[in-house]
């Protein structure tokens, strides 16, 4: 949590320094092919490599689990380091092709950054397989807190170099604390030491080629992923100045709750589901599934209410100051507005997609993951005529609400059933709650705003915090008078910790 909440003070700094402008579009145009690689390249490699390293660890022992283990950490260096050079040669051709309707000079300074930021493919791309590997070994705290140290780079990029240097002190900014983050990691890995070996000659494992198997299809569907987001880019650079950082406020505005929640919930259901998998618990896994996406559900659900209703408000509330004008706030509003539609897929995919990985099954993923690519580009080149960058944030959406219903339907019939009769149930309880919150919300934004100076940071923290704790008190009363399991569960484990003995006047 702590780590997301900086990474969005991040996105406030950025804005507040740079704003929605020609520097903050190159900037993001610059990062898309190192954030992409890196992402392709070890994102595959981490998700497919937990529940082989599992199933090694608990059938063949450690030593056998760490062969496969240091093959991979090497072969993965190699290639993101021809990848950063590749890219630095390549990014004059490249990078112009990914913002074509910006101006001249806004291209080139989106050159001169992507060669700037090549480095970040290697320690991005090193994190997603370190931290995995944490993970596997159920130590989470470190890969949470880790992520400190990339936050705390850019936000210092931009406070102290960003008035030297302007955005190219963001970009030191990112590759100081993207070399932090990884070193923090590497840190606690250390105690597995003595198993590591810098050798390439175990590439012919079972499991190195295993694992292999399972990321070609991971890697040609990150690949169709950021071809969507490539067009989402070329489209809004189209579009008027500052649509592409529009979007992308907006979309880190989105990914603070999802990142808090379904992000940790499915990074630390993600070793259990891959060792009740190996062990053939096909019972254990449907209800770890089905008790963590009501989870996610109950506190979701709520949260995308009050961002499509309060959307206007929370963004003047967390951006609106320096270069981050009135306009700036409206046009991401808008898009937050569309993105927020989409919040509760995001958060079943996350888990979904961690049953599939867990089964060691990533080809049905990709496949449903292409169709739902293909989706959203068809959206995206009709809504935006219609919609401009708001389009493009909607067909996000409706393509992952599509993603979302295939990947349970095909799922469920893997699994035999999802223990869908409660989710669907306990679902509909939640989305009642939260239109009667979204009601009373927004009928006390309408009748309150008028009594505040909202050009004051002050009256804005009071005014939309205030509506935020209204919001709170009428979804769990709502939540408790349709007597959802979740809250119960919820007041159950607070009550156990905070008053030992006392749980039982819960139960």
């Amino acid at each position: 949590m702590l780590s997301r909440i900086l990474g969005f003070v991040r996105e406030t700094v950025i804005a507040y320094k740079f704003g929605a402008t020609a520097h903050t579009d190159a900037f993001l145009v610059a990062s898309v092919i190192p954030m992409a690689l890196a992402g392709m390249v070890a994102g595959a490699v981490a998700v497919a490599f937990i529940p082989v390293f599992t199933e090694y660890r608990l059938q063949k022992g450690e030593k056998e689990a760490w062969t496969i283990a240091s093959a991979v950490i090497n072969l993965t260096s190699i290639l993101l380091a021809a990848a950063a050079v590749l890219f630095i040669l390549a990014a004059p051709l490249l990078v112009p092709l990914l913002g074509p309707g910006l101006a001249p000079a806004t291209k080139s300074l989106a050159v001169s950054l992507s060669m700037l930021l090549a480095p970040l493919l290697i320690f991005t791309g090193l994190v997603a397989l370190v931290a995995a590997l944490l993970n596997a070994y159920r130590h989470f705290t470190y890969p949470a807190f880790a992520g400190l140290f990339y936050n705390f780079g850019m936000i210092s990029g931009a406070l102290l170099l960003g008035g030297l240097m302007g955005i190219r002190g963001l970009v030191l900014g990112a590759l100081a604390g993207a070399a932090a983050h990884l070193l923090a990691l590497v840190i606690p890995l250390a105690a597995q030491k003595s198993h590591y070996r810098p050798t390439l000659k175990d590439l012919g494992h079972p499991g190195v080629k295993k694992i292999g198997l399972l990321v070609l299809p991971f890697v040609v569907a990150s690949a169709a992923g950021q071809i969507n987001l490539l067009v989402d880019r070329v489209l809004a650079s189209g579009l008027a100045e500052g649509s592409i950082s529009a979007l992308n406020f907006a979309s880190r505005v989105m990914h603070l709750p999802l990142g808090i929640f379904a992000g940790s919930a499915a990074t630390a259901a993600y070793p259990f589901l891959a060792e009740q998998a190996a062990s053939r618990h096909t019972a254990d896994l449907r209800r770890t599934f089905s008790e963590g996406l009501r989870l996610l559900w109950f506190i979701v659900i709520p949260l995308s209410v009050g961002l499509i209703v309060l959307s206007e408000p929370i963004t003047r509330l967390l951006f609106e100051r320096g270069a981050f004008d009135a306009r700036a706030t409206q046009m991401t509003a808008v898009a937050l507005l569309y993105y927020s539609l989409g919040i509760f897929a995001h958060a079943a995919t996350a888990l979904l997609l961690r049953v599939y990985f867990s089964l060691q099954d990533t080809a049905t993923p990709v496949k449903l993951g292409l169709w739902a690519v293909g989706l959203n580009i068809v959206l995206n080149l009709i809504l935006v005529r219609y919609l401009a960058h708001g389009g493009l944030a909607l067909a996000t959406s409706i393509a992952a609400t599509a993603n979302c219903l295939l990947l349970a339907y095909y799922l469920r019939r893997k699994l035999g059933h999802l223990d869908g009769s409660r989710i669907l149930r306990s679902g509909g309880k939640f989305v009642a709650a939260s239109l009667a919150m979204g009601l009373l919300v927004a009928a006390a934004h309408s009748y309150t705003a008028p009594m505040f100076d909202l050009a004051a940071l002050t009256h804005r923290l009071l005014h939309v915090g205030g509506l935020i704790a209204l919001g709170g008190i009428v979804y769990l009363g709502a939540a408790a008078l349709l007597k959802t399991e979740e809250l119960t569960r919820t007041l159950a484990w607070a009550m156990a910790r905070l008053l030992p003995g006392g749980v039982r006047g819960w139960m």
